[in-house]
């Protein structure tokens, strides 16, 4: 046992020896007879150097998952649906909440008439694209998670037991796809 202990700690020596002597960059360098670091070649010019790091910089993704079923649902919706719902999901957080919103601020949002936003927004309902509640003049839309998702894998069924717990407006006439599905048996 005390044989083992000496043998990490001599390589715990070691590591510490060759971490001393490392160099972050990328450039070439060989140890002279006096123990020196002399330059064989650099890798890059400082132009790419800095073109690089601005590259390999951490930035936030921003994503959404789109389903199949949603390719064949835009091609059955009317253009101004279509553009309302393509506004609502990018503007919708994760979990597929967009709260605050009203019809204005979606017609600012694509530059459409009004009436085709109400249209569209009544269309989208009825497929139960999304679903919506109304506080104080403003509505907060939720989008079906069976056809776009926005957020974290692990979140995603918490999001379809969310939709599935708003109220379906009396516009809609279908059943609902999310009480049909058997994800949780």
């Amino acid at each position: 046992m005390e044989r083992n202990n000496i043998v990490y700690d001599l390589l715990m020596l070691e590591a510490d020896r060759i971490n001393m002597y490392r160099k972050e960059e990328f450039d070439l360098y060989y140890k002279d007879k006096s123990g020196e670091f002399q330059t064989v070649g650099e890798a890059y010019s400082q132009d790419i150097e800095n073109l690089l790091m601005g590259l390999f910089k951490k930035k936030k993704m921003r994503y959404m998952i789109s389903f199949l079923e949603s390719l064949d649902i835009q091609n059955e919706i009317k253009p101004s649906a279509l553009k309302v719902l393509r506004c609502i999901c990018k503007e919708m957080n994760y979990g597929n909440i967009l709260k605050g919103y009203g019809s204005r601020d979606i017609q600012n949002h694509t530059s459409i008439n009004m009436h085709y936003v109400t249209k569209g927004l009544a269309e989208l309902n009825e497929k139960d694209i999304i679903r919506f509640t109304v506080a104080k003049g403003r509505r907060t839309y939720m989008v079906n998670p069976i056809y776009f998702y926005k957020g974290s894998l692990k979140k995603i069924f918490y999001s379809i037991k969310e939709y599935g717990r708003m109220d379906a407006h009396e516009s809609l006439t279908k059943e609902d796809p999310i009480k049909n599905l058997n994800l949780f048996e």
